[in-house]
């Protein structure tokens, strides 16, 4: 059996494309998608300085020091998400496999620890003409506090 290689590093789908890319041709169904070595986090600290993440890859977050005072998102799309200012974030990246070992993007959950819950800001990385979102849309939703995962690499503010 063939060992399916998933490491990001021999993909040919998105390293030479433009902005929005990936398009997948179905019967009935077109897919966009942004291109994920172009979208990433900025994280901006008290005193101006900013730390850029690398890509949707290797996004560069566990090593990421706490003590942020803001959070946004650039898409290769040129949508900026800027996510409002919470106790802590954890990001999390929702990608379906291929079987040829490609991937398709599909959101970013950014997990934000509010006083008494969790917000989630998913914002969307790909559209279709199923799905009323958009490339840039954000969609919100709530957890209770007892959901929080402690053992992850949550970022806090300052």
């Amino acid at each position: 059996m063939q060992k399916l290689d998933i490491s990001g590093k021999t993909l040919p789908n998105f390293a030479r494309m433009d902005a929005v890319d990936g398009t997948i041709l179905g019967r009935s169904n077109k897919v966009q998608s942004v291109n994920p070595h172009r979208c990433r986090f900025v994280a901006t600290y008290p005193d101006g300085s900013e730390i850029r993440g690398i890509d949707l890859f290797t996004t560069g977050w566990d090593e990421l020091p706490s003590g942020l005072s803001a959070l946004r998102y650039e898409l290769s799309t040129g949508h900026v998400i800027e996510i409002p200012r919470y106790k802590a974030y954890l990001p999390m990246i929702e990608v379906s496999f291929g079987m040829d070992g490609s991937r398709i993007f599909h959101f970013i959950n950014v997990h934000c620890l509010a006083n008494k819950e969790i917000i989630i800001y998913k914002i969307v990385l790909r559209e279709d003409k199923i799905a009323p979102q958009k490339i840039g849309d954000v969609i919100m939703s709530r957890l209770p506090l007892d959901q929080i995962d402690r053992f992850r690499a949550w970022k806090y503010t300052a």
